[in-house]
C-alpha cells in the first residue's frame, strides 16, 4: 500500500527529526472536542517504572499536557507513564477510559516514546483499539502489529505498522479513525521491553457523523483482574485423523509472580478426547469436577511467546463419540484459588489426506527439529499434510567439553537422518552476518579485539570509531563466518537453504560516510546503488560458492528471504537481477499479509511475469503480523501455486493452529487431483467480465484451473466466463460438474469467497 502524505504527516517521523516538530505534530492531530480531557485512566498492570511512577498516573495521559521533557526522553518524568516488563506486563498493558456517557467518538490517538535510544525503548509489538458500554464487551476496532524493516513495505497503519528506530529516541502517535458510540475506550499494547506514553486523545464526532455499529467489529471480553486462559481460535478445532497444535492466550492480571508463587489454570474437555504428554507447559491428569469430562491441570511460569503458551496437542480416541455442540472449559488458578472460566465451542474435523505432488516444494521451514521431534507421529503425519521437507537450524548445535554432539544435537542428527530415510528432503535455515556480528560484539566486549583489528572492522567517520560494519571489511570474522557456514551445510547436505538475512542496512548507511567506502565508490566510477549491490553480490557469492562445495552430490537451492524481482534491492545491499539466477536461485517474497490472498496473487504473478520461470518459493504465514480467520490460508495457498510458485514455505510453526493446518491441507488435496497440470502447465492470462473479481488461471494444452475470488467483496460477485479452449469435454466448478453453452459459463462467487473451476479439452 502506498502511503499518502497526509498518512506521512500523521504517523511517520524522520529520525532526528526535532521533538518540539513532532508535539507541534500532535497538537494538530488532536485539534477538536477533546473527550479524555480530565478522566481517569484505568490500568492493567499499573505502571511500574520507577523515574515515571507516580500518584498522577491515572491522569497524566489525560491532561491534555505533553512531557515537559521536550527533547523526547519522557522515561525521566513523573508526567509520563511508563512499564518494563515484568510480573503482570508480558501479556499486554490494557487501558481503559469511562468518558462517563455513549459519545460518538471520532478518532482515538496515543503518543507512544520509541526509537531504541536504549535497546528497551521500542516501540510496541502489537496496539489495538477498543470501545464499548459496559466496560466488560469490547469491539476491536483496529488492531495492528510491529513489522520488522524487511517487511516494511506491507504497513498499512491500521492492521501494521513500521517505524524506524536506529538509536535516537523519538515520540509517535498511533491513531484510529474508526467512528463509532461508545461510553468506555481502551486501548490493549503489548510491549517488546519497554512502554513508555505521555499522553491520550479521544475526539468527539460531530453529532450528524454517521457512526458505525459496535456489533459491526470483532468482539472481545475484556478482563482487568485475575488470569484469563482462552483458546486462541474459538471454536477450537480438534482434528480427528491426525495430531496437530492448539495454542492458548493468556491475560494475566493477578499481580502474582509466577516464578515464586503458584499458578495455573485447569483444562476440562468432553470423555473421548485426551491430552497427548508432548503438550507444554507441563501438566498433571486430575479428577474432573464433571463426570462427563476429563481434566488437567497446567503450571503457568509467566512465559508466552508472541502471546500464546503451547503447542496443546489434543487426541481423540478410537472409537468414541463426541457431540457436536461439544465444549472445553479453561479456568486460570491462582494461589490454588479458581479465578476466571471460559466456556468454548469445540469441532472436531477431519484433515484431507494430501497426496504426494510431484514438483512442488512444500515445508514449514521456521520449525526446528526439537519441535519436529515432539510433534506425534511427526514423519507419518507431515506428508498426509502435504509437506515434503523437514526444516534444520544447525547453528543451534553444541558440542560437550569432550567434542562429542551433546545429547539433544545427536538426537537432532538422528531425527534428520530418519527423516531421509522416510523419503522427506531437507532445509537449511541459516541466518549468515547475524552470527558472525553477535561472535564479534562478545569478543569486543570481552577485550579480545585489539585497536587494529577494531579499526579494521568497525567503520570509521569524521575521525571517530563508528557502531557498524566497514562493508569492505573481508578479515577473520568474515572468514569464519563463510567457514561456519559451509561446515554446517556440509554436516546436513540440504537440498534447500533459506537464508534470512536481516543485518546489512545500518551497516551500509554508515559505511556510505566511511571515507575507505567512500574512496573505493569513487575509484568504481558506479552509482551508489550499483556499487554497493556488487558488494552484496560478491558477500552472497562468496557463502553460496562454500556451501555448494560442501555439498558436492546435491543440487542445492538457495533463496534469500524477501529478494525478489519487486524487492528489487533487499536490506540495502542485495539486487535481484544480480543474485538471480547467478548465485541464488529462488525468489523468496514475504507475504506475511494476513490472509490477503490478492497480495499473494500479485506478488507472485508479478515475479513469474519478470522471470518466466518458477523459481519462487514465498514464505506465507498463519498469524505473523496478526492473527486471520484460518480458512484464508486455502486461498493464498492457492493464489501462490496457480501464479507460478513452486512451492511454499511459512514462517512459524507456532502461529499455526489445528484450523490453520485444514486449510492448507485442503488447498493442496484440490490441486493433488491435477498433479500432471501443475508439471506441465503455467500461468497464462484470464480475465471474466466482473472487474471486482480476481481471475487466475493454470493451464496446459489439454487442461485448464481458473481460480476466481471475490477478495474485495463484490456484494454481486456475479461472473461470465469464457472457456480458455474452443472445444471443452467437462468443466467442474469446486469439483462438482456444470453445464456449460457456447463456450461459456456463468457463476456466483460470495463476498470473501473463491471457486475454483477445472477445464477439460
Amino acid at each position: 500500500m502506498t502511503i499518502s502524505p497526509a498518512q506521512t504527516k500523521d504517523w511517520q517521523h524522520e529520525i532526528g527529526e526535532q521533538a518540539l516538530s513532532v508535539r507541534a505534530q500532535w497538537q494538530q492531530l488532536t485539534k477538536g472536542e477533546e473527550l479524555a480531557r480530565g478522566k481517569k485512566v484505568f490500568f492493567s498492570a499499573p505502571p511500574n517504572y520507577e523515574l515515571t511512577t507516580d500518584e498522577n498516573d491515572p491522569y497524566d495521559l489525560t491532561d491534555g499536557m505533553l512531557s515537559a521533557r521536550t527533547d523526547d526522553r519522557i522515561w525521566f518524568n513523573k508526567d509520563a507513564v511508563g512499564w518494563y516488563l515484568g510480573v503482570g506486563t508480558t501479556n499486554g498493558i490494557t487501558m481503559v477510559v469511562d468518558l462517563g456517557k455513549e459519545q460518538p467518538v471520532q478518532q482515538i490517538a496515543i503518543r507512544v516514546l520509541g526509537g531504541a535510544e536504549q535497546g528497551s525503548l521500542i516501540f510496541p509489538s502489537s496496539i489495538e483499539f477498543l470501545a464499548g458500554n459496559d466496560n466488560r464487551y469490547f469491539s476491536v476496532l483496529q488492531s495492528m502489529v510491529k513489522l520488522n524493516p524487511a517487511e516494511a513495505e506491507q504497513a498499512d497503519f491500521k492492521t501494521a505498522y513500521y517505524m524506524p528506530e536506529e538509536g535516537k529516541a523519538y515520540m509517535a502517535p498511533f491513531v484510529c479513525r474508526e467512528t463509532v458510540r461508545a461510553r468506555y475506550i481502551a486501548l490493549r499494547i503489548r510491549p517488546q521491553a519497554g512502554l513508555f506514553v505521555d499522553q491520550i486523545s479521544i475526539l468527539k464526532a460531530g453529532e450528524d457523523t454517521v457512526v458505525r455499529s459496535l456489533d459491526s467489529y470483532p468482539q472481545v471480553r475484556v478482563y482487568t483482574d485475575g488470569l484469563v486462559v482462552a483458546p486462541r481460535h474459538t471454536p477450537m478445532t480438534i482434528t480427528s485423523n491426525i495430531a496437530t497444535p492448539n495454542w492458548l492466550t493468556v491475560e494475566d492480571n493477578s499481580g502474582v509472580n509466577p516464578k515464586k508463587e503458584k499458578i495455573g489454570f485447569r483444562l476440562e474437555l468432553p470423555k473421548g478426547l485426551r491430552v497427548l504428554p508432548q503438550s507444554q507447559p507441563v501438566f498433571t491428569e486430575i479428577d474432573a469436577p464433571n463426570p462427563q469430562t476429563v481434566a488437567y491441570e497446567f503450571k503457568y511460569d509467566g512465559y508466552n511467546r508472541f502471546g500464546s503458551i503451547g503447542p496443546l496437542w489434543i487426541e481423540k480416541e478410537a472409537g468414541s463419540s463426541i457431540a457436536e455442540n461439544a465444549v472445553g472449559k479453561l479456568t486460570g488458578i491462582v494461589q490454588g484459588r479458581e479465578s476466571h472460566s471460559v466456556d468454548f465451542p469445540l469441532q472436531l474435523v477431519a484433515i484431507p489426506t494430501v497426496s504426494p505432488l510431484a514438483g512442488l516444494d512444500v515445508s514449514l521451514a521456521w520449525m526446528n527439529e526439537s519441535e519436529q521431534i515432539d510433534w506425534p507421529n511427526f514423519l507419518r503425519d507431515f506428508r498426509r499434510l502435504g509437506f515434503n521437507y523437514v526444516s534444520s537450524f544447525p547453528r543451534y548445535f553444541a558440542k560437550e567439553r569432550s567434542g562429542n554432539w551433546n545429547k539433544a544435537t545427536q538426537q537432532k542428527l538422528n531425527f534428520l537422518q530418519q527423516a531421509r530415510d522416510a523419503g522427506y528432503k531437507i532445509v537449511y535455515n541459516e541466518s549468515p552476518f547475524h552470527v558472525m556480528w553477535n561472535t564479534f560484539l562478545d569478543d569486543q566486549k570481552a577485550g579480545k579485539i585489539d585497536e587494529v583489528e577494531a579499526d579494521e572492522i568497525l567503520t570509521r567517520i569524521d575521525g571517530r570509531r563508528g557502531r557498524h560494519m566497514n562493508i569492505l571489511y573481508r578479515g577473520k570474522y568474515f572468514q569464519n563466518e563463510i567457514k561456519r557456514v559451509a561446515e554446517w551445510a556440509a554436516l546436513v547436505q540440504p537440498d534447500h537453504v533459506y537464508f534470512d538475512i536481516e543485518w546489512w542496512t545500518p551497516h551500509v548507511m554508515e559505511s556510505k560516510k566511511d571515507p575507505r567506502v567512500i574512496n573505493a565508490w569513487k575509484e568504481s566510477g558506479k552509482k551508489w546503488d550499483d556499487f554497493v549491490t556488487d558488494i552484496g553480490s560478491d558477500v552472497l557469492r562468496q557463502l553460496v560458492t562454500a556451501m555448494r562445495e560442501a555439498v558436492p552430490a546435491r543440487r542445492m537451492a538457495v533463496g534469500l528471504y524477501n529478494s525478489d524481482h519487486q524487492n528489487k534491492i533487499y536490506n540495502s545491499i542485495f539486487q535481484f537481477e544480480k543474485i538471480y539466477p547467478g548465485i541464488i536461485d529462488l525468489a523468496q517474497p514475504s507475504l506475511y499479509v494476513q490472509g490477503r490472498a490478492l497480495m499473494v496473487a500479485d506478488r507472485i504473478n508479478d515475479n513469474y511475469k519478470n522471470m518466466r520461470k518458477r523459481d519462487i518459493i514465498p514464505w506465507l504465514s498463519a498469524g505473523t503480523y496478526g492473527e486471520f480467520a484460518p480458512k484464508l490460508m486455502e486461498a493464498m495457498v492457492l493464489e501462490s501455486l496457480l501464479n507460478g510458485s513452486r512451492g511454499i514455505t511459512y514462517y512459524w510453526f507456532g502461529d499455526f493452529d489445528a484450523e490453520d493446518f485444514y486449510y492448507h491441507a485442503k488447498a493442496l488435496s484440490r490441486l493433488s487431483l491435477y498433479e500432471r497440470l501443475l508439471l506441465n502447465g503455467r500461468p497464462v492470462s484470464y480475465q471474466g467480465d466482473n472487474p471486482n473479481l480476481h481471475y487466475t488461471a493454470f493451464a496446459s494444452k489439454n487442461e485448464a484451473l481458473i481460480l476466481v475470488g471475490n477478495y474485495k467483496n463484490d456484494p454481486n460477485g456475479k461472473t461470465e466466463l469464457v472457456l480458455p479452449f474452443p472445444v471443452v469435454n467437462s468443466v467442474q466448478v469446486d469439483g462438482k460438474p456444470v453445464s456449460f453453452q457456447n463456450g461459456k459459463i456463468s457463476l456466483t462467487v460470495p463476498p470473501g469467497e473463491f471457486k475454483l473451476i477445472s477445464v477439460v479439452k
